[in-house]
């Protein structure tokens, strides 16, 4: 019955995830009702078989208890059924310090702490199951009493004593309820059996409730992660929601994305948590360690290492991790790579279920970023294409218009811009001067004294090319910094006179690597600047026509080139 009840405990918490939510809870709910019944109805079921041990055998359990009867709350909650248990046996006289639900799971051969009250509670660390006490009721099936500890202080000496009850499976799901009593002896099984057996149906319960509340869980948290990565269209943002998300979600120390570099035939890490710098520089051959087996193979991995294993540093300190391929189809992307560093079997099969998953929706997303990385580098290069064919016009304008690209680019990254920010300076960039070229000639190459109706035109051309762009609704974000590009920094540019941080921030980067290409250009009536001279004009005039923060930014820029150019003579 526990186990039909948990079967559809696990279908609601499902049709909360993946239905009507109203409909999950409503299954949730009747599950809740049926549980409890189930309990009630085993209100006096057989107690587990209790081995004899030399604490037992010295015991009499023949005597009939005159204590008054167990009360159990009417409770599927571990906290709360718990610390009935502890007061209940106090009510027995026995010295209990502690109360604790364990859930035994098969795949790493531990017993896992659910829930536990008390001033002595157990540490929340897995327990192998060839432990003397928790293991042996959860592997043999019956109520074991050991010995777990010795107090002692000046004057007295103490003994922590343990009992622990295997609980009924539901299904896939087993455990064990224990508790911990001080005693300078051994104390009555018999009483202690008593004390636990009216709470095993209610025990049971709480293990499946669990079970099912952390599925919901996980379930709705890759869900979540589903949806945050398919809006996501940048390789690099991909990989490190992926790397973050799926170390949050199962408690990893340590974590990696592996990609194939399709080129050189190795896997490289794209993105690592938690590793040192040698770690993360190295490469793999395809079927070459843990990661490089997974990847060829396309099989998930869970990794435990072992106590007396030699040379455990080279593992980084990790005791537990799982590999899971990056699977796209037929395809594989690479491997992601999870490790925690605080006790052996810290991650489970459900841990690794639930990072495969995450690697399969990484590689959907990977792929799509991918693709929509390789559609607007496409994009671009038809707009750069565009801008060469118009600047064959002008011999000597050629080549000006990627390098105001070049610099307002690096300017912007500098100033910390990304995204859709620098998407729209790449193109307001690339086509800031198209009013000129539209006017039907480049006023900036004329040797003489503009008319009034050239510098009209002149001073029209950011309006010229903002109207233009405003009909591609693809480049509509770079319209503003197109049209505002000539204004100042005081406010005594145009077209509209803004000032300061009115003026949009693509605009002041675009004014001054525009400047700067336009100073170190030649023109017909004067020689180029050296970029020391026409960084020297550009900081002259910060503040006033240009924007401070802009210029320092173009400063870093040029001397961080500066650093990293060969010496001359150097091979």
């Amino acid at each position: 019955m526990v186990a039909f009840g948990f079967i559809a405990l696990s279908l609601g918490a499902l049709a909360i995830v993946f239905g009507s939510r109203l409909a999950g809870v409503a299954a949730l709910s009747a599950v809740a009702v049926f549980l409890w019944s189930v309990v009630r109805s085993r209100r006096s079921s057989t107690p587990p078989a209790l081995e004899e041990t030399p604490e037992t055998a010295r015991q009499s359990v023949d005597q009939p208890s005159l204590a008054p009867s167990i009360r159990v709350p009417s409770t599927i909650e571990a906290g709360p059924l718990l610390k009935a248990l502890q007061t209940q046996a106090e009510s027995r006289a026995l010295d209990a310090v502690a109360a604790h639900l364990w859930l035994v799971d098969p795949t790493s051969a531990t017993a896992r702490l659910v829930a536990s009250v008390g001033t002595m509670r157990p540490a929340d660390k897995p327990i192998p199951l060839d432990d003397p006490v928790i293991g042996h009721a959860a592997r043999d099936a019956c109520a074991r009493l050991g010995e777990v500890a010795r107090m002692r202080t000046h004057d007295s000496e103490t003994t922590v004593w343990r009992f622990a009850v295997p609980l009924e499976r539901a299904g896939d799901v087993g455990g064990v309820l224990a508790l911990d009593v001080l005693g300078d002896s051994a104390p009555s099984t018999a009483s202690l059996q008593e004390v636990l057996t009216p709470f095993l149906p209610n025990a049971s319960a709480c293990l499946a409730v669990h079970v099912a509340r952390q599925e919901v869980a996980d379930a709705e948290a890759v869900l979540a992660i589903a949806r945050e990565m398919s809006r996501l269209l940048d390789p690099d943002d991909v990989i490190s929601t992926a790397l973050d998300k799926a170390m949050s979600l199962v408690g990893a120390s340590t974590g990696s994305v592996m990609l194939l570099d399709e080129q050189q035939g190795v896997l490289r890490i794209a993105r690592a948590i938690g590793l040192p710098t040698s770690a993360i520089e190295s490469t793999l051959q395809p079927g070459e360690g843990i990661a490089g087996w997974v990847f060829a193979t396309k099989q998930p991995l869970l990794i435990e290492d072992l106590p007396e294993r030699p040379g455990r540093a080279l593992r980084h300190g990790v005791k537990s991790a799982v590999c899971v391929p990056l699977a796209d189809g037929d395809d594989v992307l690479g491997v992601l790579n999870l490790g925690t560093k605080s006790f052996l079997a810290r991650l489970t099969e459900s841990h690794l279920k639930t990072v495969e998953i995450i690697g399969r929706q990484t590689a959907i997303a990977l792929r799509n970023a991918q693709v929509a990385e390789r559609t607007r580098e496409l994009y671009f290069q038809s707009l750069t294409a565009l801008v060469r064919a118009l600047e064959t016009k002008d011999p000597q304008a050629q080549g000006g218009t990627e390098r105001v690209l070049e610099h307002a680019l690096a300017i912007a990254r500098e100033m910390g811009m990304s995204g859709d920010e620098l998407d729209a300076i790449h193109v307001a960039a690339l086509l800031h001067d198209l009013g000129m070229i539209a006017s039907g000639a480049d006023l900036r190459s004329i040797d003489r004294t503009l008319t009034t109706v050239e510098r009209g035109l002149l001073k029209a051309h950011p309006r010229i090319a903002a109207e233009i762009l405003a009909g591609l609704p693809a480049l509509s974000d770079a319209v503003p910094i197109v049209y505002h590009h000539h204004e100042r920094y005081d406010g005594s540019g145009y077209l509209e006179g803004l000032a300061g941080e009115s003026i949009p921030a693509g605009a002041r980067v675009l004014a001054v690597a525009d400047a700067f290409v336009a100073m170190t250009s030649d023109r017909p009536y004067r020689p180029a600047m050296t970029p020391a001279q026409a960084l020297a004009e550009l900081r002259d005039k910060a503040g006033t026509q240009f924007d401070p923060e802009a210029v320092a930014a173009l400063e870093r820029v040029l001397r961080g080139r500066q650093e990293r150019a060969p010496e001359r003579g150097a091979r």
